[in-house]
């Protein structure tokens, strides 16, 4: 339980501080990439606002209609095209700066494209692009279209993705090792008093045992000079019962101590199976149900033996205890996946929804009264689900067709 825990408040501390690194990663990323647009959009304001001004003072370039722009700035680390059109969006002139990847053909087929397009400013290709109204004397004269390669920001963008990509790694290795530390501190006090209530339970356990069986030897004692008297019948049957629930406690508590340390070795569970469920044909005989055990052939597993016998018995007693007379008790195994699947149905009444996450808890019964009778503490599914969790199994409850099925894979 204390294990489980732990790993549980890992994962949580994990994936919180992991969720929590990604955002501010993201955001830092989204803010870097829109300053640098918004510059880049500026940048080239700038620019068309300049070559607005000087117009009419290009340097021939090459070609007709194609002029080389020499840009007082020097942005001399970034293709630059600016288109000229009229006012039906054809091209006039194009003035370009640091040489020319694009054709004049490129350009005035990208001009045109964008003049169509809504808003004025945006990305097309690997350029982003700004359209401005160009007025003469109060008259629209056409219109100014500049174009900026954006690979730079691109590759900026790239660069800023991988460096975070790294730095999430090392962040969530580091989340690991923190959190695994933090998760230690955290449950360490519910460790502490998780042990020392076993540690409770077994000692007074023990404690229990030796007043239990003096009061049982001084009623045998009585009975043997007085007779047979209805209440040495209570001191006995009294006695039994707190003799199976200390002896019940002291199971649970033995197997909660050891874990997983129990030894393990390889047995063939179809034969452990027949053996099990043989003392228990007479008590189902004398119900009126019909036991039948099905094991597939052989299966081998590697688990404490003893332990895996007495979650086959707990679940088949607990299901002969709770058939309908006349009705079938069905014990089965196989092998799925390399996994052994234990399977004890019987026709009976089902367990409410609700209820079946519950029937697993210390103490929990279902009918309290039927249960007080037929001497049940509600610790039976207990150490069933205990001794699952020491071989790393899981145990559920499935109920269909008036039939309820406790299904094992370990």
């Amino acid at each position: 339980m204390i294990r489980k825990l732990r790993h549980k408040l890992l994962i949580m501390l994990t994936v919180i501080l992991g969720l929590i690194l990604c955002g501010i990663l993201a955001v830092v990323n989204i803010f870097n990439y829109n300053v640098n647009m918004d510059n880049a959009y500026n940048r080239l304001d700038s620019i068309i606002s300049a070559v607005i001004v000087q117009y009419n003072r290009f340097d021939h370039f090459f070609g007709r209609n194609q002029y080389y722009y020499y840009d007082e700035n020097l942005y001399e680390d970034t293709d630059i095209y600016i288109a000229f059109t009229d006012t039906a969006g054809n091209v006039t002139d194009i003035a370009t700066q640091n040489g020319s990847i694009y054709s004049y053909e490129e350009i005035t087929e990208f001009s045109q494209e964008v003049l169509s397009r809504s808003p004025k400013k945006g990305k097309t290709r690997d350029l982003i692009y700004s359209v401005r109204p160009l007025d003469y004397n109060g008259f629209r004269a056409g219109y100014v279209v500049g174009f900026m390669d954006n690979s730079t920001n691109r590759q900026t963008f790239n660069r800023m993705i991988t460096i975070s990509v790294i730095l999430f790694a090392v962040g969530i290795i580091c989340i690991i090792l923190l959190s695994f530390l933090v998760s230690g501190w955290i449950v360490r006090p519910v460790s502490d008093a998780f042990n020392r209530q076993k540690q409770f339970i077994s000692d007074a356990s023990h404690e229990l045992k030796t007043p239990i069986a003096v009061i049982s030897a001084n009623a045998d004692m009585l009975e043997s000079d007085i007779g047979e008297n209805k209440w040495l019948n209570y001191i006995h049957l009294e006695s039994d019962r707190m003799n199976h629930l200390i002896t019940d406690l002291l199971t649970l508590t033995r197997m909660e101590m050891q874990g997983e340390k129990s030894v393990a070795e390889h047995f063939d569970i179809c034969h452990a199976m027949m053996e099990v469920t043989m003392p228990f044909e007479s008590v189902a005989f004398e119900k009126g149900i019909f036991l039948e055990c099905e094991p597939e052939g052989e299966i081998i597993v590697n688990g404490n033996e003893q332990q895996l016998k007495q979650l086959i018995a707990i679940l088949t007693d607990n299901a002969i205890k709770h058939c309908y007379e006349g009705g079938k008790v069905t014990v089965s195994a196989e092998s799925q996946k390399n996994k052994c699947v234990i399977r004890v149905s019987n026709d009976g009444e089902p367990i409410p929804f609700e209820l079946q996450d519950k029937i697993f808890e210390r103490f929990f019964r279902v009918d309290e009264s039927r249960s007080r009778e037929s001497n049940r503490y509600g610790l039976g599914l207990a150490i069933a689900k205990q001794i699952v969790e020491n071989h790393k199994g899981t145990i559920a409850v499935k109920c269909a067709d008036g039939i309820t099925t406790f299904e094992v894979i370990c």
